[in-house]
């Protein structure tokens, strides 16, 4: 699945719990298991402004850094 702005939007029409999910399952296989354990906030509202202002260009550095991390646990 291919990560992009269009993606960013379509995921942020679920609701909390959905989209909590999802964060879960993409830093799961991203090797950050940190926030695949994490609680979810009570307040999702933060998470979803950061997500909805990201662009393509910072998604992309960010899934870069993501394959790094994760690269370097191996």
């Amino acid at each position: 699945m291919k990560i992009d702005k269009s993606t960013i939007d379509k995921v942020l029409k679920m609701n909390d719990d959905q989209l909590w999910r999802v964060i879960q399952y993409v830093a799961k296989k991203s090797g950050q298991g940190e926030l695949a354990a994490a609680q979810k906030p009570s307040d999702m509202s933060k998470i979803r402004t950061t997500l909805a202002s990201l662009t393509d260009s910072e998604i992309e550095n960010a899934i870069k850094l993501m394959k790094e991390k994760k690269n370097e646990r191996k």
